[in-house]
């Protein structure tokens, strides 16, 4: 039976991407802790610190359009103040440019990493994501 702790990180990795769904991209970073990194699963592939990190996340949900989410195999180990999670995630949607006023569909199966560390209040944030794309 999964801890209390490691349940609490499940809920927040859900929470995180159903935001993509809500359009409430202004509450992306309240799951970020202000050291988060990230290594993404499309261009562009640098290290992203806090600032870049957040605003592209905001504009890549921001630009998706019937988005849907699924994750399968979440395996939460909790460590004290310090959480991993590692999953498969798969999301389909249609990327709009807004410019152009074109689309391009979406269907991408990725594996996940994310480390997570609870902050001051003893809620988890996220210190550092990575995507890998699977091919296919």
């Amino acid at each position: 039976m999964p801890s209390i702790e490691s349940v609490k990180v499940r809920d927040f990795i859900y929470k995180y991407f159903q935001l993509a769904q809500s359009k409430e991209i202004e509450k992306i970073e309240e799951f970020l802790d202000p050291r988060f990194t990230k290594f993404g699963d499309s261009p562009p592939y640098d290290r992203r610190d806090f600032g870049r990190a957040l605003m592209l996340e905001q504009l890549h949900f921001a630009s998706l359009s019937d988005y849907d989410f699924k994750i399968e195999n979440l395996n939460t180990e909790v460590m004290g103040d310090v959480a991993l999670a590692t999953f498969l995630l798969e999301v389909t949607g249609m990327i709009i440019d807004d410019y152009s006023f074109r689309g391009a569909s979406v269907n991408n199966k990725s594996r996940v990493t994310i480390v997570l560390q609870k902050d001051k209040k003893d809620e988890w944030k996220m210190v550092h994501q990575h995507l890998s794309k699977l091919a296919g």
